[in-house]
């Protein structure tokens, strides 16, 4: 019983804590659905590498460091024409910081209509002139979409800083 009791106490101590087994279910790279007109229209987003970038974006002196994540966008359902001015960085503590939207780049996510089916994909811009922002948000008034864990967030979705706000 020595042996197992050992073992046992060996194993307890070695295991990930419970909340580390939890699903986000706002990760990065989740895959997240906007509906419209009364469900004829969904189009799916994800949001995923949330980073400070070294782009160039053609007219626009940063006042900040240039953040960027990537994005895709595809229309599940109907015809959809992403709105992406509704996007944000957000920092822990909630300051957000709106996508460069209006900001031409090759490499930026078009704002093109997509057929049923369709998707496109490219950068979103986020000029950060604070706090480091930890998440990206789809924002028209009220938060619909979220993206803020990383592959490694052991915290309870209890305390994750951007629940209060999507629970609320």
């Amino acid at each position: 019983t020595f042996v197992f009791a050992t073992i046992f106490a060996v194993s307890a101590a070695l295991a990930p804590p419970a909340v580390a087994a939890m699903a986000c279910d706002h990760q990065f790279g989740s895959p997240h659905q906007l509906t419209d007109a009364g469900g004829a229209v969904v189009q799916e987003w994800i949001v995923s590498d949330l980073r400070t970038s070294a782009a160039v974006l053609p007219g626009y002196a940063a006042r900040g460091q240039v953040w960027e994540a990537s994005a895709t966008v595809r229309a599940a359902s109907g015809t959809v024409t992403p709105i992406i001015p509704n996007l944000y960085a957000v920092t822990a503590d909630g300051q957000r910081y709106p996508v460069l939207w209006q900001i031409a780049s090759p490499q930026g996510l078009p704002a093109s209509t997509l057929g049923q089916g369709q998707s496109s994909t490219g950068a979103l811009y986020f000029d950060v002139t604070g706090s480091e922002p930890m998440a990206v948000i789809y924002d028209n008034g009220t938060t619909k979409l979220m993206w803020c864990c990383n592959g490694s967030m052991t915290m309870s979705m209890d305390n994750c800083p951007m629940c209060a706000d999507m629970q609320g």
